[in-house]
């Protein structure tokens, strides 16, 4: 009787590691809408959307502040290389990103380094690229960080509110009337 056996290897997938820090997490639910410490598979074609709108993001942040499409990441190759490698662009119509000390404005774009500090809003994303070694997927993995990856890098870094395009904020009794960004396609009266 002759058996025949088949040996079945598994590819190691790169990761896209993500920690998150906010100072107002221990609060407020802001990522109960994220697959928290949870490896998520994606296809290399498909991008990562992290924003409030979970109709046109695969990641939501519970969080009015935060830009309906905020950043998106997405897998790439070089030339040359079987390594995936990871972009960074700001999607968000208003808001800032900040990556390793760069700003990005409405759609700029920026290579990831194996380790990045990410920032927007009040938000610091801590990132890192697990490699691997298939072409066709990645992970995601998303954690809580409890302390500011800046602190935990050596960096010192200051939260701002974005001020608006318009370039004038709007106070109320000594304080800002929202902190919300709005989109194009959102009204500015209620």
């Amino acid at each position: 009787m002759n058996v025949c056996q088949t040996m079945t290897t598994e590819e190691t997938l790169t990761c896209l590691h993500i920690y998150l820090y906010h100072p107002e997490q221990a609060s407020q639910p802001l990522y109960n809408l994220l697959p928290m410490n949870r490896l998520h598979k994606m296809n290399a074609e498909e991008s990562v959307r992290l924003g409030r709108d979970g109709q046109t993001c695969a990641f939501v942040l519970n969080d009015a502040r935060v830009s309906r499409k905020q950043i998106s990441f997405q897998a790439y190759r070089k030339s040359g290389s079987a390594d995936l490698r990871f972009t960074v662009q700001n999607i968000s119509q208003k808001g800032k990103v900040v990556v390793n000390g760069c700003e990005l404005g409405h759609l700029e774009r920026v290579d990831l380094e194996d380790k990045a500090l990410l920032r927007f809003g009040r938000y610091e994303l801590l990132i890192l690229r697990e490699p691997g070694e298939s072409q066709d997927s990645f992970e995601v993995l998303f954690e809580k960080q409890n302390i500011p990856p800046s602190r935990e890098m050596g960096m010192d870094v200051s939260f701002r509110s974005a001020v608006m395009d318009t370039g004038m904020r709007s106070y109320q009794n000594g304080g800002p009337v929202s902190q919300e960004p709005l989109e194009f396609d959102e009204t500015m009266f209620e």
